[in-house]
């Protein structure tokens, strides 16, 4: 069962909240930068229009190029199973270890939950968790504000995922703890 989409999306709400941080720290940095360099000062709306286009325009590139180079790459990726393992859901992920964010497809086994990252990563990393190992499954924010992560703990290490569809890997998750 496949699970999201075959790119690392954001909802609405989340896609707002960074496309209004992106326009508020433009304008604060363009009045901050004005101010330093001894420039005049104009009136709220200019930095507040520059920031709306600036905000507007670089979420948009962004948006698209993120979709463009992720297309085709995951669609690809087959993930690694042991002789006798079956799978039984995954979908596009990241991981992050150590600082790192590592692109790939997560999977879920009978035993195993499963993640393999794709050829453009630095780190190429097959990561594979027995669910007897694991400790709890909650979810978390992706840089404080995002509502697509989740926070796998282990006796000795905590792993991270940005997934789609979070609320259906932490059901299906729950259930093989149980």
């Amino acid at each position: 069962m496949k699970i999201g989409a075959d790119a690392l999306g954001v909802s609405k709400k989340d896609a707002i909240k960074i496309v209004s941080l992106v326009i508020v720290t433009y304008c604060l940095l363009g009045v901050l930068l004005d101010w330093v360099f001894d420039r005049d000062l104009v009136a709220w709306y200019y930095y507040l229009v520059k920031g709306v286009f600036f905000g507007v325009f670089f979420s948009l590139v962004f948006y698209f190029f993120i979709k463009k180079m992720t297309k085709g790459i995951l669609l690809k990726l087959d993930l690694p199973l042991g002789e006798g393992e079956v799978l039984e859901a995954y979908g596009v992920a990241n991981l992050f270890l150590k600082g790192q964010a590592i692109g790939g497809k997560l999977g879920i086994t009978q035993d195993y939950l499963l993640f393999h990252s794709h050829k453009f990563n630095f780190t190429k990393k097959t990561v594979r968790i027995a669910f007897a190992d694991v400790q709890t499954i909650q979810p978390c924010r992706t840089l404080g504000v995002i509502d697509n992560g989740l926070k796998v703990k282990l006796a000795d290490q905590e792993c991270r995922f940005v997934v789609n569809d979070r609320a259906k890997w932490m059901e299906l998750l729950q259930v093989k703890l149980k």
